[in-house]
C-alpha cells in the first residue's frame, strides 16, 4: 500500500513534488521486483530514496542490456515523460524504496511553472553528459581497458575507490560485457597492479606520469 510522504525533500524529488503540486506516494520494491516494463503506459516519474534500479533492454540477440542503473536521490522514467510508454524494463537490484508522482501532473506543472522546468532540463543534460560517457566507454574494444575506463569514470575520494553498487554481473550488462569477462578483465588489472580489489571496494592506482 503507498504511504504518502509531506515532509519538504531536498533535490529532485523536491522539484518534483512542487510541479505535481501533491507529495509523492512511497513505494517498496524487493530485489528483483519489477518496478515496469517496456511498452506499458507511462503513469509516473520516481524518485528513488534508498536501494539500486536498474533500467534494462533485450538487444537483438535476445541478450539483456542494462540502459542504466539509478541509486539514491536519482529519478527514473525522465526518458519517458513526453513519451506514452515506458521504452525500457525496469527493476530493483536491492532492496529499494521510490516515492512516485503522477507524470501527467509534473508536466502541468512543468508548464505552469518555467524555472522548476528549467531545473529538470539541467539536470536531464546532465544525464545526457553520462550517456554519452558510456558510450565513449561501450566503443573500448578491449574488455580489460573498458572496464578499467568505468572504474576510472565512476571512482572517488583521494585514493580513487569506487564502490560497486550492485553486483558485478549487472555492472557487465552496463558496460556490453558477459560477467566472464569482467571477472577475467579484473583479475588481469589486478596482475598488474593497476587496481586493489577487497571485496565490493576497488581501488585505482595512481597513472602514471
Amino acid at each position: 500500500m503507498s504511504e504518502i510522504i509531506f515532509s519538504s525533500l531536498p533535490g529532485i524529488a523536491s522539484t518534483l513534488e512542487t510541479l505535481a503540486d501533491r507529495p509523492g506516494h512511497r513505494r517498496r520494491l524487493v530485489s528483483g521486483e519489477m518496478l515496469f516494463h517496456a511498452g506499458e503506459p507511462v503513469a509516473s516519474v520516481y524518485v528513488i530514496l534508498s536501494g539500486q534500479v536498474r533500467m534494462m533492454r533485450m538487444n537483438l540477440a535476445g541478450a539483456e542490456v542494462t540502459v542504466d542503473r539509478a541509486g539514491p536521490a536519482r529519478w527514473l522514467a525522465e526518458a519517458s515523460l513526453f513519451a506514452a510508454r515506458y521504452h525500457c524494463d525496469a527493476m530493483a537490484d536491492t532492496e529499494a524504496c521510490l516515492l512516485s508522482y503522477p507524470k501527467a501532473a509534473v508536466v502541468e506543472g512543468m508548464q505552469r511553472q518555467p524555472a522548476l522546468a528549467t531545473e529538470l532540463m539541467i539536470d536531464l543534460a546532465r544525464r545526457l553528459h553520462e550517456a554519452r560517457l558510456r558510450i565513449e566507454i561501450l566503443n573500448i574494444p578491449r574488455a580489460q581497458e573498458r572496464l578499467l575506463a568505468y572504474l576510472q569514470a565512476h571512482a572517488s575520494g583521494e585514493n580513487a575507490e569506487f564502490t560497486l553498487p550492485g553486483s558485478w554481473k549487472a555492472l557487465a550488462g552496463e558496460i556490453g560485457l558477459t560477467h566472464e569477462s569482467v571477472y577475467r578483465a579484473l583479475a588481469q588489472l589486478q596482475r598488474e597492479g593497476r587496481v586493489r580489489r577487497e571485496g565490493r571496494q576497488v581501488w585505482l592506482a595512481p597513472l602514471q606520469s
